[in-house]
């Protein structure tokens, strides 16, 4: 075995902003991990940390140099490399580009028949002569949103670098990127100790860092800032508003994360909460606090980088900011309520939602009919096919507050849904869509389940949201997905690699967890036809050409579903989309019961029998099934024993227990086996076989709708 060493990588660079600190940490580590594996390096435990100014990289025990490889090089076919016993050109070429002599060749069978082959020994190069490129490469495989180059430099990077530190040992590597050369020395704080100093190892510049004022680890700067941050609310008599996403973008805004609590008007409390919050949040990136009921208290904590000589002084201009911010707030809210919010539902036809599909108007109006259908199709609501206009007049006969109906409550949240987007408060706020439609109309009267269902249609915003409580939102919702989706296919504007400018793929992980969420037996293929059919004429492409790309759109996120939340292994998720993935609730349903099937110990047994006879069925024609043709006792017998589990099977399908279902047709595999052992299914007589062959295909029908056995590894 190899001796071992450390290996220290630091990269400073000007700030990196909080958004891209995570992506740089899981990329870096994943990068030089996968590259370590690819040159055969062993190592310990590779560990990344980083704040917004630096990168931090160790490699504890890395094998200093790489082992001997001997390897089998594949040439030529046997018969190309030889005639008549002597070697042919192509062999002595091959012998040459493997560097061995022509002598030194041997053949092999293979399953495409005899080939030539060379041994080769490759000798270990010194991990110091590939480390330096391997490091290079892996900040450049870092995948950030955006880059930039600096001087006259043509490698790119997240922000302009200050400063290199690559340490092999004691040994300095010669590590290049752009204009920076990897050095010994690194800097503490920015403006607490921005003097440099030598690293001689990752535990000294740790220790260096913390008497410098850098608190490296990220998990130790989430844990000060919330420890102080809910401190100091409590000391106001209130507690610290929890949210994940802003702790996580404060974490790496810092280096050294100091909190400070102050307060603002209480006039301000005037305005919903959520106008606030956001304001706080998403332009300060301020902690609000609430008290025991979750009430906004006219208080926020304030986390900087470094201590303030007159704390006073800075909280006061803190406080300046927001109450700047707030007095615009209060002015578009109380401008905003002069005018019903039902009357800015034409102000939408001077709003673009796409050059090519039209105004938000337009699709309102698609919205609204699509969600009608939804209703149908989910039997929330059993009425006549309605055209937009008719919605909209149904939308119109109500007054605020006199929605009684779901058709009637439907329409009315289907028109309003995108009305606040008109406003000056979602003009200024446009995270506010949907939250301040639904003050807007609370405040205009209108009906609390249409408020809920406007402010719900957008949920969920991301992965980590909450989903639609009522059918109101949660059928609107899907609506405006739906066709957001169908008419950005249909335009030609689908995500491309990592770009989705239109948030498709969010769009489609929003309809499938609505749907789960919901139980909502919808079949995705009608739905997707029903939103195709909704764009008009100014589509680029037919609805036959960008169906099955949607469809599939739809399959790959399912699949991401089934495996992240689901929690079930990618061969499984596999199996069970092939064999049908139109119903996102029953496929999570089918996966888990083959998850649970998989987990028993006679599931091996079961899996071989039914991928074989998948397999003798692919690419045959299934012909007449005559009961008479079968005399032999193990075709009877399946025979027998089919009749009776498919009756059990098509009971458990039409009840959604696939998890019995599953069992009943695991009882066939004895059978199955039994037939296989026995019998001979390709008999010459083709009568004969036509009949066991359709046997088998009863056999398949009843697992085929579950899941394709022969996608499992």
């Amino acid at each position: 075995m190899n001796d071992t060493s450390e290996l220290f990588f630091e990269v400073g660079v000007e700030e990196i902003p909080a958004r891209e600190v995570d992506v740089a940490i899981r990329a870096l580590q994943e990068n030089v991990t996968t590259r370590l594996a690819e040159l055969r390096l062993s190592h310990g435990t590779v560990r990344c940390a980083a704040t917004p100014r630096r990168l931090v990289l160790v490699v504890p025990e890395l094998q200093l140099r790489q082992e001997d490889l001997e390897k089998e090089l594949a040439g030529p076919p046997a018969q190309a490399a030889y005639r008549d016993g002597a070697p042919t050109k192509a062999a002595m070429g091959f012998a040459k580009s493997a560097g061995v002599e022509v002598d030194q060749l041997f053949t092999k069978d293979t399953p495409k028949g005899p080939y030539v082959f060379a041994s080769v020994h490759e000798k270990g190069q010194e991990s110091r002569a590939l480390l330096p490129e391997l490091l290079r490469q892996a900040l450049l495989g870092i995948p950030f949103t955006r880059t930039m180059r600096w001087g006259n430099e043509t490698e790119a990077f997240i922000r302009p670098m200050q400063w290199m530190v690559a340490l092999l040992g004691a040994e300095l590597l010669p590590v290049r990127f752009a204009d920076v050369e990897a050095g010994r020395q690194s800097r503490g704080h920015r403006f607490m100790a921005p003097e440099p100093f030598v690293v001689t190892s990752a535990e000294q510049h740790a220790a260096e860092l913390e008497k410098r004022f850098v608190v490296l680890d990220p998990k130790q700067r989430r844990e000060r800032i919330l420890s102080s941050a809910r401190a100091l609310a409590r000391s106001v008599g209130g507690q610290l508003r929890e949210d994940d996403e802003l702790i996580e973008e404060v974490v790496q805004l810092v280096e050294n994360p100091m909190a400070w609590v102050t307060h603002f008007d209480r006039k301000f409390l005037e305005i919903p909460d959520q106008v606030l919050i956001s304001e706080m949040k998403n332009h300060q990136r301020y902690l609000s606090v609430v008290d025991e009921a979750g009430r906004l208290m006219p208080h926020f904590v304030v986390v900087g980088n470094s201590r303030v000589e007159d704390e006073a002084r800075v909280l006061d201009g803190y406080r300046r900011v927001l109450s700047a911010r707030f007095a615009d707030g209060a002015f578009f809210f109380q401008e905003d309520q002069k005018r019903p919010l039902f009357s800015r539902v034409d102000d939408l036809k001077k709003v673009q939602f796409h050059r090519s599909l039209g105004s938000s108007y337009a699709k309102v109006q698609r919205i609204a009919r699509l969600s009608f259908w939804l209703a149908s199709e989910l039997g929330l609501e059993t009425g006549p096919e309605r055209s937009s206009d008719e919605i909209r007049a149904l939308a119109e006969k109500l007054s605020p507050g006199g929605a009684v109906s779901f058709a009637s409550k439907l329409a009315r949240t289907a028109f309003l849904a995108k009305a606040d987007l008109t406003t000056r408060m979602v003009f200024e706020f446009p995270e506010l869509q949907g939250v301040m439609g639904a003050a807007y109309a609370r405040q205009a009267g209108e009906s609390e389940d249409v408020v809920l269902g406007i402010e719900e249609h957008y949920l969920p915003r991301n992965a980590s949201d909450r989903l639609p409580t009522g059918h109101l939102g949660a059928v609107v919702g899907l609506a405006d997905r739906l066709d957001t989706i169908s008419g950005i296919f249909s335009v030609g504007k689908g995500p491309t690699g990592a770009a989705d400018p239109f948030g498709l793929r969010r769009a489609a992980l929003g309809v499938i967890n609505v749907l789960r969420a919901q139980g909502w037996h919808l079949s995705l293929d009608k739905a997707v036809r029903a939103g195709l059919e909704g764009i008009d004429a100014a589509k680029k492409r037919d609805a036959t050409e960008v169906e099955p790309e949607v469809l599939e759109f739809f399959r790959a996120r399912l699949r991401g579903v089934l495996v992240s939340e689901d929690a079930l292994e990618t061969d499984e998720a596999e199996a069970v989309l092939s064999a049908g993935a139109d119903d996102v609730v029953d496929a999570g349903l089918r996966g888990r019961a083959l998850a649970e099937l998989r987990g028993r110990p006679e599931f091996e047994p079961v899996k071989v029998a039914f991928k074989r006879v998948s397999n003798i069925l692919r690419n045959q024609a299934k012909g007449e099934f005559d009961v008479a043709v079968l005399v032999e006792p193990a075709e009877k017998h399946l025979l027998l024993e089919l009749e009776q589990v498919e009756a059990r099977v098509s009971k458990a399908r039409s009840g959604r227990e696939f998890g019995r279902a599953f069992s009943h047709i695991a009882s066939l595999r004895p059978a199955v086996d039994r037939l296989f052992e026995e019998v001979m299914v390709m008999a010459e007589d083709q009568k004969l076989r036509n009949a066991r062959l359709a046997l088998l295909a009863r056999v398949e029908a009843l697992f085929a709708p579950l899941a394709d056995f022969g996608k499992l590894s």
